[in-house]
C-alpha cells in the first residue's frame, strides 16, 4: 500500500499532521470572528481593537503554520525520495543476473527517476492537502450546522453528486497513470536505442524507420495524457457546477432568512465563509486525486522490486582460491533447449585452458556459470575442494578476474577505470598496463591516467577499450583469469605479445580463454571443444588434431584461411 512509505518518518508526518490540524482550527476559527465583528457593528459597538487584534493574531498565526507546514511537508518529501531511490539501486543492485538480465534499462530508468518523482510530488503537496481538506470539510460541515441547520442541508445534499463524481475519474485515471508509466518505458526505450544506434541508423539510412518509432511512442504518450487530462476537464466543470447550485441555493435562502430576522447579517457571513472551507477543499481534492492515482500507479511498479526478498550472501570468509576448478556433470537450461548439457573438465592450477567452439556453442554461458552469474540446473563447480555455492562472492571476485566481451567503461579517468578497486597498488597497476600494452596510450595523453574516459569511452577506440578492460581485470593480481573473446577487436601482433606478458608477468595464473580461433590457443595446456551445447573434444592441440575430426575441420578451415589471406598481400 502507497501509505506503508511513510512508515519511516512516522515522527515528521504525526509533526507534519498536528501543524495542518492546528493550521486548520485557526482556520475554522476566522469566520466566527468575521461574524462576532459584522454582529457588533451591525449592533453599534465600535471597539475596533476588540475585533481587529484577535483576528491580527489569528491570521498571523495562520500565516506562521502555513509557512512552516511547506518546509516540513517539502523537507520530508525529499527526504523520502533519497531513502526510497537508495532502497530501489539496492534492489536492483541485488537483482540476481538472470533477473537482471530480463529487466528493461529504459523501465528500471523510469522506476529510478519518473516513478520516484510521482511518489515525492505526492508527500510534498497531496499528504497534508488530503487531511487539511477533509478537516476542513468535516469541521466547515459541522459548523454550518450550527450556524444554520435547514441552510446547511441545501449543501450538503450536493457532496454525494460531488463525490460520484471523483469517485468514477479516481478510478478511470488510476489505470490510465499506470498505462503512462508504461509508455514512458518505451519512450526511454526508442530515445535510448536510437542515440546507441545513431551511426548505424546514419549507414542503413534508416532514419524515417527510427523517427516513425519515435513519433508511435510519442503519440502513444500523448493521446494517454489526453485522455487523462479529458476526465479532469470533465471533473471540475462538473464540479463547479454542482457547487455553483449549492451557493445560488444559499443566497436566496439565506437572504431570505436574513430578511425575515432568523438570521445575523455575521451569521450568514460566516456562513458563506464556512460554505467555501467546504466547497474549496472539495475541488482541492479534486487535483490531489490526480497526485494519488499517479503515486499509486507508480508504487505499484515499483513495489515488486522493493518487496522482492534479498538473495543470501555467505558473508567474506578471506577463503584463499589455489587456482584449480573440476566441473562435473554441469547442465544449464533455461528454455525448453539446453544450452549445456552434461559437461564435465578438470582445469588445473596455473594452467592455460581455452574454450573453443562456433557462435551459440554456449562458451559464454560456461564462463557465467564457472564464476556464479548464472545457476546451473544440475552439476557442480568446484574451486579446489570448495562448491563455488560454498564460496562468498566477495572471496570469489576478489581473485578472479573476468573480461566479458562488452564490458562496461566509466565516465571517469582512466585510473579509475582500470583501478575500479581501491586496493590496488603502484606496481599491481603498473603490471597490469605494461601486460595490456597500455604504456604507450598513457604516455601519449597529456594527463596521463588521469585523462577522462568519455561516456561509454566514445574517445577510445574498440581495441583501446578491451584493453583497459584486460587491465582492470588484471590490476587486482588475480588467482583466476577469465577471458570472453578480447583479442576479437586486438589485431593479431598486439594479441600476441599480450598473451606472451601474461604469462611471464603472472606465471602462476590460470587462465581460461574462450575463443573462436586456433592459432593464439595451438600452445595451451588444454583445448575444450564446444558445439551445441556439448562438449565434443578435450585435450592439448597436437592431440586433438588426431583425435577429432571437428576440430582439425575447424583447424584446416582457418589455418586454409589464412594462407589465402597471407598469399593475397602484395
Amino acid at each position: 500500500m502507497l501509505f506503508s512509505l511513510l512508515t519511516p518518518y512516522r515522527g515528521r508526518i504525526v509533526l507534519l499532521l498536528f501543524i495542518t490540524l492546528l493550521g486548520n482550527g485557526l482556520s475554522l476559527l476566522l469566520p466566527r470572528l468575521m461574524q462576532t465583528g459584522i454582529d457588533a457593528f451591525s449592533h453599534g459597538q465600535q471597539d475596533l481593537q476588540a475585533i481587529l487584534w484577535p483576528f491580527l493574531l489569528c491570521s498571523f498565526g495562520l500565516f506562521g503554520l502555513t509557512a512552516l507546514q511547506n518546509i516540513l511537508q517539502v523537507y520530508t518529501a525529499e527526504k523520502a525520495a533519497l531513502d526510497l531511490r537508495n532502497q530501489l539501486a539496492t534492489a536492483i543492485s541485488q537483482l540476481s543476473y538472470p533477473d537482471l538480465n530480463r529487466q528493461s534499462a529504459a523501465k528500471l530508468l523510469t522506476h529510478l527517476t519518473s516513478d520516484i518523482d510521482g511518489i515525492k510530488v505526492f508527500i510534498s503537496q497531496a499528504l497534508s492537502s488530503i487531511l487539511s481538506s477533509l478537516v476542513l470539510i468535516l469541521g466547515a460541515s459541522a459548523l454550518l450546522l450550527s450556524i444554520h441547520w435547514q441552510l446547511a442541508l441545501v449543501i450538503l445534499t450536493v457532496l454525494p453528486m460531488i463525490a460520484l463524481a471523483f469517485y468514477l475519474v479516481f478510478s478511470r485515471v488510476k489505470t490510465l497513470f499506470r498505462k503512462s508509466q508504461e509508455i514512458i518505458d518505451s519512450l526511454n526505450r526508442v530515445i535510448n536505442e536510437s542515440i546507441l544506434g545513431a551511426a548505424l541508423i546514419r549507414v542503413l539510412n534508416a532514419q524515417k524507420l527510427s523517427l516513425a518509432r519515435f513519433d508511435t511512442s510519442n503519440q502513444a504518450a500523448r493521446s494517454n495524457s489526453l485522455k487523462i487530462l479529458k476526465l479532469f476537464a470533465a471533473l471540475v466543470p462538473v464540479v463547479s457546477f454542482v457547487a455553483g447550485l449549492g451557493s445560488l441555493g444559499i443566497l436566496l435562502l439565506g437572504g431570505h432568512f436574513v430578511i425575515a430576522g432568523s438570521l445575523s447579517l455575521g451569521a450568514f457571513a460566516a456562513f458563506n465563509a464556512y460554505l467555501g472551507m467546504v466547497i474549496f477543499p472539495i475541488v482541492m481534492l479534486g487535483f490531489m486525486s490526480n497526485l494519488i492515482a499517479r503515486a499509486s500507479a507508480s508504487y505499484g511498479r515499483i513495489a515488486p522490486l522493493l518487496k522482492a526478498d534479498p538473495p543470501v550472501v555467505i558473508p567474506a570468509q578471506n577463503q584463499i582460491l589455489t587456482g584449480d576448478i573440476c566441473v562435473k556433470e554441469l547442465t544449464y537450461q533455461p528454455g525448453n533447449k539446453p544450452v549445456l548439457e552434461n559437461i564435465s573438465f578438470v582445469i588445473p592450477a596455473g594452467s592455460r585452458t581455452a574454450i573453443l567452439g562456433p557462435t551459440a556453442a554456449g562458451k559464454s554461458s560456461l564462463l557465467s556459470l564457472l564464476v556464479g552469474l548464472l545457476p546451473p540446473d544440475r552439476g557442480e563447480i568446484a574451486y579446489g575442494p570448495d562448491p563455488l555455492s560454498s564460496i562468498a562472492p566477495a572471496d570469489l571476485y576478489r581473485q578472479v578476474g573476468l573480461v566479458f566481451q562488452d564490458s562496461a567503461l566509466f565516465n571517469l579517468s582512466l585510473r579509475e577505470n582500470i583501478a575500479f578497486n581501491r586496493e590496488v597498488s603502484p606496481e599491481a597497476l603498473h603490471k597490469a598496463l605494461e601486460t595490456a600494452e597500455l604504456l604507450a596510450l598513457v604516455e601519449s595523453l597529456p594527463q596521463g591516467l588521469e585523462t577522462l574516459v568519455s561516456e561509454r569511452g566514445l574517445n577510445l577506440s574498440g581495441g583501446q577499450k578491451q584493453r583497459i578492460i584486460l587491465a582492470r581485470a588484471l590490476a587486482i593480481e588475480p588467482t583466476i583469469l577469465l577471458l570472453d573473446d578480447f583479442t576479437a577487436r586486438v589485431d593479431a601482433r598486439t594479441e600476441q605479445s599480450i598473451l606472451a606478458k601474461l604469462k611471464t608477468n603472472y606465471p602462476q595464473l590460470t587462465l581460461i580463454s574462450v575463443t573462436q580461433k586456433i592459432e593464439p590457443i595451438v600452445d595451451y595446456d588444454q583445448i575444450l571443444l564446444l558445439m551445441e551445447g556439448r562438449l565434443l573434444a578435450q585435450g592439448k592441440h597436437s592431440n586433438l588434431l588426431h583425435s577429432s575430426p571437428e576440430y582439425s575441420q575447424i583447424y584446416q578451415s582457418q589455418h586454409s584461411t589464412q594462407n589465402f589471406e597471407q598469399g593475397a598481400k602484395p
